[in-house]
């Protein structure tokens, strides 16, 4: 497991490293215009009084927060922001988490913890926001140089899974490290870095 430091996100980005390379960057499948979906495994330590983002996906808003024991998901659907309480389904302190979230276009917006669907949205035809560069923060709602949103959260990550339809195409065990940057199992070269 890897310690993701309060204050200091990862960023899942590859096409902002170099914009020709990787041939076919991840986070393209996040642009809200196909189904996508990802997992994070994560420990978290301690929930703090402040809210805390678990990850969040820009610039088309979506993430999770948590704050005194409970959770917000956040999620942006055609083009205006919606918040869901999910009331108790907090994520546990000091047990593995696995965190799921699965968009299938136009048809529904879910998130699971520990295999428990704790929201589910069916979309009717309506769809996130799109965005031709989005990208995935992990600990962070926004960018440190933004200085707003930020909501530092500090958790052990085990692992990050990110999938077009059905097949893995970036996967991260944080074990090893090319250039500072956690690679990827896939050898699609879609890393995660620390911003």
């Amino acid at each position: 497991m890897y310690k993701l430091e309060k204050g200091k996100p990862w960023i899942f980005w590859p096409d902002s490293i170099c914009s020709t390379f990787p041939e076919n960057p991840g986070n393209k499948i996040l642009d809200g215009s196909k189904s996508f979906k990802f997992s994070l495994d994560i420990v978290l330590e301690e929930i703090g009084e402040n809210k805390q983002t678990i990850f969040s996906i820009l610039p088309s808003y979506m993430g999770l927060d948590i704050q005194d024991n409970s959770s917000v998901f956040v999620y942006t659907l055609d083009s205006k922001p919606h918040s869901f309480n999910i009331a108790n389904s907090s994520i546990p302190i000091n047990e593995k988490a696995i965190i799921l979230l699965e968009y299938i276009y136009k048809q529904s917006l879910s998130l699971k913890i520990n295999g428990k669907i704790v929201f589910l949205k069916m979309l009717n035809g309506s769809t996130l926001g799109y965005d031709s560069s989005p990208h995935i923060i992990l600990g962070s709602g926004n960018f440190p140089k933004n200085g707003f949103n930020l909501n530092y959260s500090s958790y052990l990550i085990n692992e990050f899974k990110l999938f077009d339809e059905n097949k893995c195409i970036s996967h991260h065990n944080f074990k090893e490290f090319i250039h500072d940057k956690s690679f990827d199992l896939t050898n699609n070269c879609n890393f995660l870095h620390k911003l």
